[in-house]
């Protein structure tokens, strides 16, 4: 039995293949990011915009 070869199938295939590795690299990088310590208080800071009365 021949695999018929569909839209369906090449998008899944290329969304599994390429697409997921691309995002969960972005997604580790964003967290990298917020997490780093130099950026500590620069995140402090706008947590505290809403609260300022200017």
């Amino acid at each position: 039995m021949k695999a018929i070869l569909t839209v369906h199938n090449i998008a899944s295939d290329l969304v599994t293949s390429v697409w997921t590795p691309i995002f969960v690299g972005i997604f580790i990088a964003i967290v990298t990011y917020a997490l780093w310590p130099r950026n500590q208080a620069v995140f402090d800071e706008a947590a505290k915009m809403p609260l300022r009365e200017e």
